[in-house]
């Protein structure tokens, strides 16, 4: 695989190249899943909206996943791995790690230049 690590400083940088994600929370049995369209605020990643669905499983498991998917053929994707708290109907994720990810048979897409 190609990973580029990416810090929660540079979130801000790197965010603005992709659009809506995909946002997964834990409920057992299952995962929840739901386009959001996060943003930055220092170095916290930003859910605006989130219903009580989504407050329910951050307080019952706040390990969340953000994933961005590629906007070209073979191009990357941004995953975000975090802890979430939920104030309100905002999501606040601090940042544990994040990456640019893609298969290493996916080498021939754009570089990613940030």
């Amino acid at each position: 695989t190609m990973t580029i690590p990416v810090s929660a400083a540079e979130l801000p940088a790197v965010l603005p190249r992709f659009e809506f994600a995909t946002l997964i929370t834990h409920r057992q049995p299952y995962v929840k899943i739901l386009a959001v369209n996060p943003r930055t605020e220092g170095e916290e990643v930003v859910v605006d909206g989130i219903r009580e669905s989504t407050r329910a499983n951050i307080a019952a498991d706040p390990h969340v996943t953000i994933i961005w998917q590629q906007h070209a053929y073979h191009g990357w994707t941004l995953i975000v791995d975090g802890i979430g708290r939920a104030d309100g109907p905002v999501l606040r994720v601090t940042v544990e790690s994040a990456m640019l990810h893609r298969p290493r048979a996916h080498a021939d897409g754009p570089s990613w230049e940030g």
